[in-house]
Parts: structure tokens; C-alpha cells; sequence
């Protein structure tokens, strides 16, 4: 029963992944949100991500209570609370960025990436659950690493190379934040679990970690726009021509660039803001620089929660239900250390670059490469099963 718990488990991970991704892009996407630019920021499509996944998982409470469920296993007591309330601040984080980086990059490019705290985790598993590290964590390190490396081998060999496949600087801060991200998710997943009160389920500790997340995110996108609106972060009273030029004007349409010039006067080598502006201007220049990302963090959390355009909220509202069906089986499966099952979580990596060839993408052939090493690698990490039996982790309340 344990390998087809896991098997089975794996599979629907897999899935659920997979698709997480595809909305995440599909939603950031105007030719799949009826053509108009989308305006809405990561951190509005985080919140509504957030309020799904808690909706679904609140449903699945409610028809466990039904079932007969009592109500003392919903509480998992404060030790394993307060390793989702930060589990729910670094997943917040995340999501953001996982919504950042789809409107810029299709997900074969940075999907990869984001995963590279895998080849760290069996370190963090013999730390905080003395889990052995055996040679075949080594040779999954080196073809992880190797398989990273594969795409950007016609750039080192001097071959011309699409700028749009390349990541810049903010995809890699992104990168390495959902990285750390990630990884304290594996492993607070695992102590969450480990310190959970007898007795409690998944789908309370779902329900316990997205209360919180919507917390968080709330808080952000009530705090951070007040504090960008009393520093005039994406309202800038002056700006220098370089800097308008290549941060705004070079990004947007005619009728933005036009918006923009007749409201500032342009003074020596400086635009500023014309005096007495109505409102409604202010507020239209503003989405503009919202949108090509002027200030790149107040950027993050402006907009309204109620939209223009909902066609992006459905992706958002559809990555919510796969969100909380992945959540619920990574709590299902966090009762095992983290490095012997959550590489084989990644298995649609290798699949990505297939998937994207079918919405018409350009991927290469090393891109494609890459992929494959890089699961591969991910597999060959946990691959000697035979002579290692899988065990749960112990349980403080047996």
C-alpha cells in the first residue's frame, strides 16, 4: 500500500503541477484573456488564487464533518500552526512570483530553475530527519546541474540565440527567491506533519495554511499600495529622460507614450508631473507605469481585487482548485522525508517543453534536452528504493 499510495499520490502531483503552470501563463496571456493587455498584478491574481484554494479545501472540511469528522481534528495544535503561518508568508511570496514571471516567460524557460533546492534537500533531510545521503543523490545532483546547463550551451559556443529565451536579471532575483521559497516549503511541510496534533488530516491543514496566506496577501495589498501612493512609487513627480525612455515609453502603445508626455513637461534632462492634475489622469498614468513595471515592488501589489477583465481571474480561480488539490497531497505525503519523494513531484518538467511546442512556442531542441537531463537527474536522486525501504518520518503525537 505504501507504493501505490505514493505512486498514485505522485501522479495526480504531477498533474496538478503541470497544469498550475499552464493556467499561471494562460492567465497572463492577452491572446487567452480576449486580447486587451492584462492589467492585473501578481499580487491581485495571488489573492484570488488563495481565496479558491480556500474555498475548495474549506468544501472538502465540510464534507469530511459530514461524513462523521470530529471537530477537535481540525485543530493541529501551535507548535504545527506556527510552521504554517511561515510556511503560508514564503508560499505567499512564491505564488507572487510565480505570477511575475508566466506574463514575461514561457514556463519551459524558468520552470526548471526554480527547482534547483531539490538537489539540496537530501542535505536538509539528514539534517533535520537524519536521512541518509547515498551516492545516488550525488549522480542526481550532477546531471541536475548539467541538465540546467544544456540550453545555454549555443550561447557559450557563440551560436545566435533568440533574446526572448533568455532570462534577465529580475526572472533570476525571481528565480532564487522562489527557490528559498520552495524549499522551506518541503521542509516545513515535512514539520508540519511531523508536529500536527493526532489525528488531523490534510485538508485542515490546508484550510489552517491558506486562512493564513489570505491573511498575508491581504495585508500586502492594503499596505504596500498606501506606502507606494505616500512615496509615489508608480506615480513618479520627476523622472529623467533616459530613465522614461527606457523603462516606459519604449514598452508601451501610442496612446500610453501620448498619455504620459502630455502630462509631464519635459525641463533639461528631466520630465515632471504637471500640477493640478485631475484624478482620473492621475490614476491612468499611474496603470501605465504599473505595467511595465516602473517600481518593481509596488508594481507587485497595485489594482483593484474586483477587475476590468475577468477572464484572467477564471485561470486564476482554475490554478486555485489544482493548487489546493497539490497542497493536498503534498500534506498527504509529507508523513515521508521530503528528499525521497518530492523529485519524482517534478516528473512534467521533462513534459513542458512538449506542451508549450503545441500552444505554438519556439522551443529548441536543447531546451528540450535540458529538460530531460534535468528530470532525469531528479529521478536517478531517489532510484535506489530496492535496497531502502521508504519510512514515514516520526511523529511527535503518535
Amino acid at each position: 500500500m505504501e507504493w501505490v499510495l505514493l505512486v498514485i499520490w505522485l501522479s495526480i502531483i504531477n498533474g496538478a503541477l503541470g497544469g498550475q503552470y499552464l493556467l499561471n501563463w494562460m492567465g497572463n496571456q492577452p491572446e487567452y484573456t480576449g486580447g486587451s493587455r492584462v492589467d492585473i498584478t501578481p499580487g491581485v491574481m495571488t489573492w484570488w488564487r488563495e481565496i479558491s484554494k480556500l474555498a475548495w479545501a474549506v468544501v472538502a472540511v465540510i464534507i469530511e464533518i459530514f461524513r462523521g469528522k470530529e471537530l477537535r481534528y481540525l485543530w493541529p495544535g501551535f507548535l504545527s500552526l506556527t510552521t504554517i503561518m511561515i510556511a503560508a508568508f514564503t508560499g505567499v511570496i512564491e505564488n507572487i512570483g510565480f505570477f511575475y514571471l508566466p506574463r514575461y516567460y514561457s514556463p519551459h524557460l524558468y520552470a526548471p530553475y526554480v527547482n534547483v533546492y531539490l538537489a539540496f534537500l537530501p542535505f536538509f533531510g539528514k539534517v533535520l530527519f537524519n536521512a541518509p545521503i547515498r551516492k545516488e543523490h550525488w549522480w542526481g545532483i550532477t546531471l541536475v546541474v548539467v541538465g540546467l546547463g544544456v540550453p545555454h550551451i549555443p550561447s557559450i559556443v557563440g551560436s545566435h540565440v533568440d533574446p526572448r529565451s533568455v532570462l534577465d536579471l529580475n526572472a533570476i532575483i525571481w528565480i532564487i527567491i522562489i527557490n528559498c521559497c520552495l524549499c522551506s516549503q518541503q521542509i516545513l511541510n515535512n514539520k508540519t506533519v511531523q508536529t500536527a496534533l493526532k489525528g488531523v488530516g490534510p485538508n485542515a491543514l490546508v484550510v489552517w495554511r491558506e486562512m493564513w496566506k489570505m491573511f498575508f496577501i491581504t495585508s500586502a495589498l492594503f499596505i504596500f499600495p498606501l506606502i507606494g501612493n505616500l512615496t509615489h512609487a508608480n506615480l513618479p513627480l520627476d523622472i529623467t529622460t533616459q530613465k522614461l525612455q527606457e523603462k516606459v515609453l519604449s514598452k508601451v502603445k501610442a496612446d500610453d507614450k501620448e498619455l504620459i508626455l502630455s502630462n509631464y513637461n519635459k525641463i533639461d534632462n528631466k520630465y515632471f508631473l504637471k500640477e493640478n492634475l485631475p484624478d482620473n489622469i492621475k490614476k491612468e498614468i499611474k496603470t501605465v507605469f504599473v505595467s511595465v513595471d516602473y517600481n518593481g515592488f509596488f508594481s507587485l501589489f497595485e489594482g483593484t481585487i474586483i477587475p476590468n477583465n475577468w477572464l484572467p481571474i477564471i485561470f486564476v480561480i482554475a490554478a486555485g482548485l489544482s493548487g489546493y488539490i497539490y497542497s493536498f497531497g503534498f500534506f498527504k505525503l509529507s508523513k515521508f522525508a521530503a528528499h525521497f519523494w518530492v523529485p519524482y513531484t517534478n516528473v512534467y518538467l521533462a513534459l513542458l517543453p512538449f506542451i508549450m511546442l503545441l500552444f505554438g512556442r519556439d522551443v529548441t531542441i536543447w531546451q528540450i534536452a535540458g529538460a530531460v537531463v534535468v528530470t532525469g537527474g531528479l529521478m536517478i536522486g531517489v532510484s535506489d528504493y530496492s535496497r531502502n525501504k521508504v519510512v514515514e518520518i516520526d511523529k511527535k503525537y503518535k
